[in-house]
Formats: structure tokens, sequence, C-alpha cells
């Protein structure tokens, strides 16, 4: 064995776990990148897509040597900065840090007013978080579980409850919908920009009801200022395992786990999405990556290439179906 050989060897054995084979690839590349990269966050600031997306641009930040910059593009569900993301050129220096919402729902709620194709106009690099949506209701509405928030929906001599949704084709839309159909409540539909302003009219008592993720929400039920009834999804969460989910009430489909995403405009090249993929791959083993993304009601996780890709077509499929069998709730 040479001696440079020998010494490689040497080095490689130092280097902490999962960092011998990554960071060396990472110098590849030829010099991309070498100016600052955008991050367009279809969301406003302070939601969960933005805080995991800031979260990203850190890491990236240090790994790169370039900043790596948040730019929120909002409004009509999230497709506004997608569209802009699907328009930009593929050339590494514009990426998307998307969510379900923006990337599912709205392209089966909106159709034809959605000027992008997930599967067409991207690349993936990858999913790296997944959580459940939480129902949440006002302290004054006097409920403390699901059922108690049906009796006091169907009670006539009430006026209907608001609630707060983040757009068509949302999970917070589109749960909820499916709930009212599902057990035939008659409730009033309010439109908000992202989750952040969703709930702080929910808080203020301005909508009575909507859907949000623990990260968001749960600091106003610690405090007092939210209840929740009921988790939007198939698991039960750690931080309230006396909760029911609905699958429980018989509603499992679509799957509404919300996930968020990282991806490259389509035809970026391969060695710059190689390279972003062991980036992301790299953050999901941070500790300070990994303190966002994992247990307060999210799950850290690792979905890259084609598994993305699989992904995306069953939940087009599956949201299409549903689109077509519940149609939406008259507000």
């Amino acid at each position: 064995m040479t001696h440079s050989r020998r010494d490689a060897l040497r080095l490689a054995s130092l280097l902490p776990l999962g960092l011998s084979f990554a960071a060396p690839a990472l110098a590849q590349g030829g010099t991309w990148p070498d100016r600052p990269v955008k991050l367009i966050v279809p969301w406003p600031a302070g939601g969960p897509t933005d805080t995991y997306g800031r979260a990203l641009a850190r890491e990236l930040s240090a790994q790169f040597g370039q900043p790596f910059v948040v730019d929120n593009r909002t409004g009509a569900t999230g497709t506004i900065g997608i569209q802009a993301a699907a328009r930009s050129a593929p050339d590494g220096y514009t990426l998307l840090v998307p969510n379900l919402t923006a990337f599912i729902g709205s392209v089966v709620a909106l159709g034809d007013a959605v000027q992008f194709n997930p599967l067409r106009d991207f690349t993936p690099i990858g999913i790296f978080v997944e959580s459940s949506s939480i129902l949440w209701a006002h302290p004054a509405l006097g409920v403390t579980s699901f059922d108690a928030l049906l009796a006091r929906i169907r009670d006539s001599r009430k006026p209907r409850l608001a609630f707060g949704t983040t757009g068509s084709g949302s999970v917070s839309e589109q749960s909820v919908e499916q709930l009212a159909r599902h057990y035939r409540l008659d409730l009033v539909k309010v439109p908000y920009r992202g989750t952040a302003p969703q709930v702080t009219d929910l808080i203020a008592g301005h909508v009575q009801i909507g859907s949000a993720d623990f990260p968001t929400a749960g600091p106003y039920f610690r405090d007092g200022r939210l209840r929740p009834l009921l988790v939007i999804g198939r698991q039960r969460l750690p931080e309230l395992p006396d909760l029911p989910t609905t699958a429980e009430l018989g509603l499992t489909e679509p799957d509404f786990t919300v996930w968020n995403g990282f991806f490259a405009p389509a035809a970026t090249p391969a060695p710059i999405v190689d390279r972003l993929r062991e980036g992301l791959a790299l953050a999901t083993r941070s500790e300070v990556f990994r303190a966002v993304t994992n247990g307060n009601g999210n799950r850290a996780v690792l979905q890259t290439g084609a598994e993305v890709t699989a992904r995306l077509e069953r939940e087009l499929e599956s949201r299409r179906a549903f689109a077509r069998e519940i149609g939406p709730v008259e507000g």
C-alpha cells in the first residue's frame, strides 16, 4: 500500500461517522455555488414551512460556504411561489421548499389555474419532515372533545361556527371538509394566506375552529388559549397521547400527513442535484436541524429521488379521487 493511500485511509478513519464519504463529495461539481442561493418558501414567515426552510438554509450555508437565503413568495395557497420557482433558471441558484398543500393539494383544488406540474416541472431533492395537523378550538367555544364539538355544531339554536383554512386544497380546508361531509356539518369557511395568520385569528376568537401543526399551535395550547380536539392523520402524537385520530373515526383516505420537501427546477444539472441531496442528507443528521424537524409533533424523515416521485404520484391520485367524491363545503 502506498503512503498516500495509507494516509487517506487514516484521515477517513478520523472523520465523524457519516461524513467520511459525503464531505469530499460536496467539494466536487465545478464552481457551483459561487454566489448566494435563493430558497423560495411559498408561505408566510413564522409558519412551519418557513421554519423548516430557514433551518435548512442555515445548514446548507454552513456546508457550501455561500448564503442560502429564504425568499417568502406567498399567496394562492402557495402556488405563486411554486410557479416562480418553476419558471426560474435550472442553474441551482433558485430552489424550492414547499409542503404537501402547495405542491399537491393546490394542483387538485385549483385545476387549470395552477401553472405548474409537480412531476414535470421539478426535480425532487428530498422530503425531510412529516407532521400531522390537529383540529383546534377556541376555549370560549366551551368544548373539550370532538364529540362535544359535534354536539355544538348540531345545536340549531346557536350560530354557525367558522373554521379557518389556508386556502383551496390545503389540509386545513380539506380535512375539515371531510369531517363536515362525513358528519353532515354546516360550517362557514374563512381562508387565510398561511398557517401563522390563521392561528393568530383562531386564538383571537375571530374563527372558532381550525387545524394547524403542533409546533405552530402547541404554545397556545400550553398557555390555555387553544384546545386540541382531534389529530388529522393516522398516528396519535406522543405529545397528546389521549387525542384520537381521524383514522380512528374511519377516515383514512386521503392520507393528510403533511410533508415538507426540497426541490430544484427540472433540468437542473445532475451534479448539482447530487450535491444538494448529499447536503440534505448531512443536514438531517445535524442535531441542530433535527431539533427543528423531529419531535414537537414532527417526524424527521429522508426520502429522495424516485421514492419522492412515486409518493407524489400516489398523493395526486388519492387527492383527485377525494375531490371527485367529496366536493367542497359551501362557505
